[in-house]
């Protein structure tokens, strides 16, 4: 397929393929390489150290369940320094997309119960708590 598509917060995504599987879709996809800046010394470079393959869960896209399998690349600076590359899909250490972390936060307040919320995003119910207790936190 190797195509680029325009979705809210996939702006510069490089969509590999896609597939349904049992209800849900998966889409593989990865960022254009460029050069990127190194966290400890500062200077630009494009040398890539190696790839990993990152599950993010994230909004239904056509009423089905959406799971990104991003190929996350990391790059290597003379200073010695492996770093990932920047994206704006997921925060770091998280599995959750910047959207759905977004419409969870939304829909906890919104929503009848965590459970309701949970059962609508194909979460667990702790994770839509956690993600209001961090929204609470942040409004108090």
């Amino acid at each position: 397929m190797n195509s680029n598509i325009k979705l809210p917060g996939f702006e510069e995504v490089v969509v590999l393929s896609m597939e349904e599987v049992e209800e849900k879709l998966r889409i593989h996809v990865e960022m254009p390489v460029k050069a990127h800046v190194c966290p400890i010394c500062g200077t630009s470079t494009v040398k890539i150290h190696d790839y990993r393959i990152q599950k993010i869960k994230h909004l239904k896209l056509f009423e089905r369940q959406t799971l990104l399998f991003y190929k996350k690349r990391r790059y290597a600076c003379q200073c010695g320094k492996k770093f990932v590359e920047r994206n704006p899909f997921v925060d770091r250490y998280q599995r959750i997309s910047v959207e759905l972390n977004q419409a969870i936060k939304i829909r906890s307040i919104k929503g009848k119960t965590f459970k309701e919320t949970a059962e609508v995003y194909g979460t667990s119910t702790s994770t839509v708590v956690r993600r209001f207790d961090l929204l609470a936190e942040a409004t108090v």
